[in-house]
């Protein structure tokens, strides 16, 4: 078996049934097998799977394990001697899993390889990025403001993007991911801290100190339409989404960055939560009736991002996230 092609779902069902589709007309000159691990999506996802792509090896979780648990899962089970990790809200524009499945055999040191993302309007999408530092991390916690702002070297108006390019400095996003399976015994699997963030950044930093090359491949060509299960979300699980993405964060902070840096980025985060949470407050007491209602959303959002910032050991998440 030359690929295993895994497709981890959640209340994705439109857009799982188009990325098979694509997946079953776009794959070509390679054996493969396909598994959809299901995280107990409630809009059909599963039964569509299993009635119009009996070909698929479905997975039915009970519970929604997130993003690396569930790809791990899948990786367990597979056969093929590379994986591929598709998220289901992306669609093949061409034979996407050929080529990059020919870089990767023509490459013997590359562990993992990634294609051109495009966006549904079929501009260039951003999928490098560095590896993350304390400064840029700390930068980063203003980036609705600032970070936009700014074009770093692996922004798709600086770095070129038709060029096939070995990545020395970062990681590609887990949106499209060839993985040769070889490497996982030194990089091991997705850390499963990582509900549905950073585990594509901590992965990649795992298979650069490892040795290990990471290539980005245009050739290939991926539609991603980004953020397909978060569309229709309550205020209530934005502000749960929130609140775990700055676990995780703090999470790799510690893991990879040192005590130091982590205490230091846990202080600013803290501080920066405490002005953020008095100027929500402010806008509460001076917002219109009208306007009050989202006003409160945001102050309860920075009341749970300030209790976030200062609490102890929370980092670990993966048992508490379904």
């Amino acid at each position: 078996m030359d690929i295993s092609i895994i497709v981890v779902s959640f209340n994705t069902c439109a857009l799982l049934r188009d990325c098979l589709n694509s997946v079953r007309e776009k794959t070509l000159g390679v054996s493969h097998e396909i598994f959809v691990v299901d995280n107990a999506s409630t809009d059909g996802s599963a039964a569509m799977v299993e009635k119009e792509f009996p070909e698929v090896h479905l997975i039915r979780n009970r519970e929604n394990r997130g993003f690396s648990r569930a790809n791990n899962q899948a990786i367990k089970e597979s056969g093929g001697d590379y994986v591929l990790l598709l998220n289901s809200d992306t669609v093949l524009e061409n034979n996407a899993v050929g080529i990059l499945h020919e870089f990767m055999r023509g490459h013997p040191r590359a562990a993992v390889s990634g294609p051109l993302l495009l966006n549904a309007d079929k501009t260039v999408q951003r999928s490098i990025d560095t590896f993350p530092t304390l400064t840029s991390l700390i930068f980063r916690i203003n980036r609705e403001r600032y970070w936009r702002l700014l074009r770093d070297k692996y922004h798709p108006g600086v770095f070129g993007y038709s060029i096939q390019s070995q990545i020395t400095d970062g990681w590609l996003t887990g949106a499209v991911l060839m993985i040769r399976k070889a490497v996982f015994p030194e990089t091991g699997l997705l850390d499963e801290t990582y509900f549905f963030m950073m585990e594509d950044v901590d992965w990649g930093l795992a298979v650069s100190r490892a040795g290990w090359e990471t290539w980005f491949v245009p050739e290939a060509v991926v539609m991603h339409l980004l953020g397909g299960s978060g569309k229709s979300r309550s205020e209530e699980q934005k502000i749960f989404i929130e609140v775990k993405g700055l676990r995780q964060r703090r999470y790799y902070v510690r893991k990879n960055l040192g005590r130091i840096r982590y205490g230091i980025y846990r202080s600013v985060v803290g501080c920066r939560s405490v002005t953020k949470l008095i100027r929500k407050w402010i806008m509460v007491v001076l917002s219109s009736p009208k306007k009050r209602p989202r006003a409160i959303y945001k102050f309860e959002l920075a009341h749970q991002l300030l209790l976030a910032a200062w609490e102890m050991g929370n980092e670990r998440t993966a048992k508490d996230q379904s």
